[in-house]
């Protein structure tokens, strides 16, 4: 993966530019006076999130389904 490091003005300058590199593989480092703030890359789909539907050790987690369980209102 190739990672390229900008500052957030030229970044903003470039943005269209930098957001093609990104959609090709690159991975973006935007940076203040030289320390990293923020990172351009690509987007991906999330699938479902996954949940036990009964922990191994309750014990251990505590009372997890209870706060999930309830009804939304």
């Amino acid at each position: 993966m190739n990672t390229i490091t900008v500052s957030i003005g030229a970044g903003r300058a470039d943005l269209c530019k930098l957001v093609e590199k990104v959609e090709a593989g690159a991975r973006v480092i935007l940076t203040n006076h030289g320390q990293p703030k923020a990172v351009i890359s690509a987007y991906r789909e999330t699938g479902k999130p996954w949940r036990v539907e009964t922990p191994d050790n309750p014990k251990l987690y505590g009372d997890l389904q209870s706060p999930v369980m309830d009804d939304w209102k």
